[in-house]
């Protein structure tokens, strides 16, 4: 019998499984990539996972014209992206809210740091993700932003709705030959629709039945968008 994770754990506990978890990206990240060598085009894949009691979503586009320093300054970004007043590749993002985690480096994480951000699903409501992020660079070109719901950190507006994201989830970003790759693998269990385990039976049930074009269709658009900013002239601007 497979334990089913929690949808949200302690701040200790991503803390210590943040190394394996990164470790567990990375390497699904160059399975997708060596299966898809296509340029400027994103790709999706669907899987189970039974850990998480749900499917992971991973998505893969390959950005050329990207230099090493990029690389560098995009993983920065996304480790910040919270505290951002706009996600370029993401229009969806309402803002959010970080705090800095003061630890010694260890295990070969270079961050952490735990923060909320707000997100337009489509729904009445926007949903607040509360996590721990942690920025891991396994060698000198990759890198990989560790996402894990926690159940503390920067304080919630008053009647903020909660959705979450199981292990492993996060980005990956590996540079080669003047080439970006991103990879965005999501594991949600919910969007915080019904009450406790029925809103994982209710997304379940959509994804079973290929009832996910809208989500796909998020993960698309989100991989297109970013290769057309880091594509526009100085990106980097963008975001004063």
């Amino acid at each position: 019998m497979v334990l089913i994770q929690k949808n949200e754990i302690t701040v200790n506990d991503a803390v210590q499984e943040a190394r394996a978890s990164a470790l567990e990206l990375a390497a699904m990240a160059k399975i997708h990539r060596d299966n898809h060598s296509a340029m400027d085009n994103c790709s999706i894949e669907r899987s189970w996972l039974a850990s998480a009691g749900t499917y992971v979503y991973h998505s893969h586009i390959a950005i050329t014209g990207q230099s090493l320093e990029r690389f560098t300054w995009l993983s920065r970004t996304f480790f910040h992206s919270a505290a951002l007043p706009i996600q370029p590749w993401y229009s969806e993002f309402q803002g959010g809210k970080c705090l800095a985690l003061c630890l010694p480096p260890q295990d070969g994480v270079d961050d952490h740091q735990l923060c909320w951000g707000r997100f337009d699903l489509g729904m009445p409501a926007p949903r607040y993700y509360r996590q721990l992020v942690s920025l891991l660079r396994p060698t000198e070109s990759t890198a990989v932003i560790v996402a894990r719901s926690v159940n503390q950190g920067p304080p919630l507006p008053d009647g903020a709705r909660l959705a979450y994201t199981v292990s492993p989830n996060g980005e990956v970003l590996f540079w080669e030959n003047n080439c970006l790759h991103w990879h965005h693998i999501c594991y949600t269990p919910g969007a915080g629709i019904l009450a406790g385990r029925f809103d994982r039976y209710f997304i379940n049930m959509l994804r079973c039945l290929r009832l996910d074009q809208l989500e796909r269709n998020t993960y698309r658009k989100e991989a297109e968008q970013l290769r057309d900013w880091l594509q526009s002239p100085n990106p980097e601007y963008d975001l004063a």
